[in-house]
């Protein structure tokens, strides 16, 4: 009896939101929404849809028949993922303009939120957390627009659906972060793509074969990161510095591991959040993988971040996403070469606790709606968590740090 009830139940909130799109116009999307009702994960996705309140980045049918964007045809599966990224909890409403428009950053400010994605295959973010999407608005025209989509992806218009639904319809389908090497390629950081893959792993792989830092980073066991990326030009102009370094290892070893956070992906609003002391996170999270902290400040010029020993970059371009982590690009060479291994086991040990809490996430990130309710699950804690294995991975690639001068001396 109970059973039937839960079926009967599925099948009026599947009805019910298929219903409501259509009524919307939106048809393809109702199409694809009855296409993941075809199996368990997809009717589970509609459950939770239709409990509580949620914001839906809705593809207008001209979105799905775009070329790549009919992919998915009838598979449930990938109907699942492409739902689930375009569904995020909580409400993105601006209550300063009213209840039916989206809340957005203006460029080069960006708000980001969590989406429903969670699937293993598409995302390994620290602590099993979904895959994020972020956008922005553009000031001069008013346009509200996606960040790492190609074509662009544009709001159309929002409108509310019941008292638990914020509609925003689009004009193309979101695809999802993917690799590193896709993401680094995307965005022309070829410099930095030739680093990592100059720098190799000794044993890395279980069967006991190298893996270069390009493939550390895109392994299974790499579970959040935030990586500050110099721009061709930047690493073009700090040529003589890295040259001074080339036969000093232990310099290089540091100067690579103050480039990046191990274990925790950090987006700009969070940053930004930092840069006005109205954030519940501190200084002690910002702490790179050679142990030294990272400061950020912002002013009329932009946003800068600032290693332990005062090199300074701009960040020029944030929120670069990959399916395990968060590139901020920047347009100088981070040159510190401190280093202290005993902060950076800490900070990580630190990253890996945070990661391991059960948390939900409703609203924007680093924005004021956020809202974050926390509880310790040591289940989690395990899986999500960027494995020690891993951890140990990344200072066997500093070790392999010297290749990485030696690359860059000879593309200069």
């Amino acid at each position: 009896m109970l059973f039937g009830y839960c079926l009967h139940a599925q099948a009026q909130d599947s009805s019910a939101l298929i219903n409501a799109l259509q009524g919307a116009g939106l048809t393809s999307l109702a199409s694809a929404v009855q296409c993941a009702n075809g199996t368990q994960a997809g009717q589970n996705l509609i459950n939770q849809i239709m409990s509580g309140n949620h914001t839906v980045f809705a593809p207008n049918n001209q979105a799905f028949d775009a070329p790549g964007a009919s992919s998915a045809g009838n598979n449930p599966d990938t109907c699942v993922n492409i739902i689930a990224y375009h569904i995020l909890p909580g409400n993105f409403a601006n209550s300063s303009m009213n209840s039916s428009s989206l809340d957005s950053g203006v460029l080069p400010n960006v708000t980001i939120g969590h989406t429903l994605l969670t699937n293993s295959t598409l995302v390994q973010l620290e602590g099993n957390k979904p895959q994020v999407v972020a956008w922005t608005r553009n000031d001069s025209n008013g346009q509200i627009y996606f960040l790492n989509q190609r074509p662009q992806v544009n709001v159309v218009n929002t409108t509310n659906v019941g008292n638990t639904l914020l509609v925003a319809t689009v004009d193309g389908v979101l695809q999802p972060p993917d690799n590193i090497t896709s993401v680094l390629s995307e965005n022309n950081l070829t410099a930095v793509m030739g680093l990592l893959n100059m720098v190799n792993v000794p044993g890395f792989y279980p069967n006991g074969t190298n893996a270069t830092a390009e493939g550390v980073l895109d392994a299974n066991s790499t579970h959040g990161y935030t990586l500050f990326a110099p721009t061709n030009e930047a690493l073009k102009n700090a040529g003589s510095s890295l040259s001074s370094l080339s036969n000093n290892q232990s310099s290089l070893l540091a100067l690579l591991g103050n480039h990046y956070i191990n274990g925790s992906s950090f987006y700009s609003p969070q940053i930004m959040t930092m840069t006005t002391n109205s954030s519940n996170l501190n200084s002690s999270d910002f702490i790179s993988a050679a142990g030294e902290p990272f400061n950020f400040n912002t002013n009329s010029s932009g946003t800068f971040v600032t290693s332990g020993n005062g090199a300074s970059a701009k960040i020029v371009k944030s929120d670069v996403l990959t399916e395990n982590g968060v590139i901020h690009v920047i347009d100088n060479v981070l040159v510190n070469t401190q280093s202290d291994p005993s902060r950076a086991s800490a900070a990580y040990a630190s990253a890996t606790s945070v990661a391991g809490q059960s948390s939900t996430q409703t609203g924007p990130i680093g924005g004021m709606s956020t809202s974050t309710s926390s509880s310790n699950n040591t289940s989690n804690r395990t899986s999500g968590a960027t494995s020690v294995h891993a951890a140990s991975a990344w200072v066997a690639m500093l070790a392999g740090a010297l290749g990485w001068a030696m690359f860059l001396l000879g593309c200069l």
